[in-house]
């Protein structure tokens, strides 16, 4: 796992990024708090990323996640002021996600796309659970540190737009 000063450098700090440290608007997801953390997202974004991959190309997966990354930090700074701090890959895992049921959601029949709408249903219960104060606590987070739902629901809208428009990202 990364040194504690490590991770501090490259967290989502508010007031280090408002005063110039842009390099954390991407860096913010490369660091998490625990192992158990670290696992979860990188699990969830590999296995997405993966079925995205595949399906829609890596050149656009890779510009996507590049576009991603920044406008999930950017739009903490904007939609949630009490976010002061922020890492963990969670907000690009969910990305990575919704791309992936949208690339399979073209690819499937009428059968195939119950589950997907399911999974995309529970998705958006996740995060309105997390939203509403209401976490597994899989993640091994410290007591003080609370999930960012804000950055999963960013990850949602960008994974939406990626899906919806490819010609941005072609």
């Amino acid at each position: 796992m990364q040194s504690a000063a490590v991770a501090e450098l490259l967290e989502f700090n508010r007031h280090a990024i408002l005063t110039g440290e842009l390099w954390r608007l991407w860096s913010c997801h490369l660091v998490h708090y625990s192992m158990q953390h670290a696992l979860i997202d990188y699990a969830t974004a590999l296995a997405a990323a993966a079925i995205a991959g595949q399906l829609l190309g890596w050149r656009r997966l890779m510009v996507a996640l590049l576009l991603a990354a920044p406008l999930i930090a950017i739009g903490l700074l904007l939609l949630a002021p009490e976010c002061l701090y922020y890492r963990g890959a969670s907000g690009i895992a969910v990305m990575l996600t919704v791309l992936a049921i949208a690339a399979l959601w073209r690819r499937s029949g009428t059968y195939g796309r119950a589950p997907l709408a399911l999974l995309a249903l529970a998705l958006l219960a996740k995060i309105g659970a997390e939203a509403g104060g209401l976490t597994a606590g899989w993640s091994d987070l410290p007591a003080d540190v609370r999930v960012a739902w804000p950055a999963h629901l960013l990850g949602a809208m960008a994974g939406c737009i990626a899906a919806i428009k490819p010609t941005v990202l072609d």
